[in-house]
């Protein structure tokens, strides 16, 4: 599938694994702290799918974790 030309959205990134690792640790802490407070169910869920998909891509087992 062919990137827009006005599309501002890039159809790949790349991370250094250093980085990959902070953004996964942002997103877990975010998640944490939406579930403490009871808040955004649908947005825990789509956070919990971007955690998911980075686990895969860092070779990480479902749960996270060593693999």
């Amino acid at each position: 599938m062919p990137e827009e030309p006005h599309d501002p959205v890039p159809l790949r990134v790349v991370l250094s694994l250093d980085e990959a690792f902070r953004v996964l640790e942002g997103l877990e802490d975010a998640l944490l702290e939406l579930e403490l407070a009871g808040a955004a169910p649908g947005l825990r869920d789509e956070l919990a799918t971007v955690i998911r998909v980075l686990h895969v891509h860092l070779g990480f087992s479902e749960g996270g974790g060593a693999p």
